[in-house]
């Protein structure tokens, strides 16, 4: 056999032990949904074997395994701004951030602010109503001495 033929093969190999643990790392997948955790831990158990078959596909599929070391720099620090991202949801489920305070503002549409309930005591506007004025920074005839 020639050297580039050997090569192949190893190549191939390669290929089918990586799809080969990427199919168990499926199984143990499921098999770990039937598992009775809480929440959180079903979710990082869930985030490591998913990061872990992520690893493998990027590693061997994408080539990535024979590149320099700058490739790795790079990955490690995207790595690190998916774990701060993630890590923004358990701030809310462990109560560093006030219950209710940034969503229930969103959900009803910045209510306090709109019926003047807001800590400045008027709703920012200084009109007594809400109808459809032009806030621009141009001139208005219709309010009276114009320039």
């Amino acid at each position: 056999m020639s050297a580039h033929a050997e090569d192949i093969q190893a190549h191939v190999k390669t290929y089918v032990v990586v799809f080969a643990v990427l199919a168990a790392l499926t199984v143990i997948t499921v098999a770990i949904s039937y598992l009775d955790l809480s929440t959180p831990m079903a979710i990082a158990v869930a985030l490591l074997v998913a990061s872990t078959k992520a690893g493998l596909v990027a590693l061997f599929f994408m080539h990535l395994i024979d590149e320099k070391k700058i490739i790795y720099a790079l990955l490690a620090l995207a790595v690190v701004f998916f774990a701060m991202c993630m890590s923004i949801p358990t701030g809310w489920h462990v109560g560093q951030v006030k219950s209710g305070s940034l969503w229930s503002s969103m959900e009803t549409g910045n209510a306090a602010i709109d019926h003047g309930d807001s800590d400045h005591g008027d709703s920012g506007h200084g009109d007594s109503d809400h109808g459809d004025h032009d806030h621009g920074d141009h001139d208005h005839d219709h309010h009276g001495g114009g320039h």
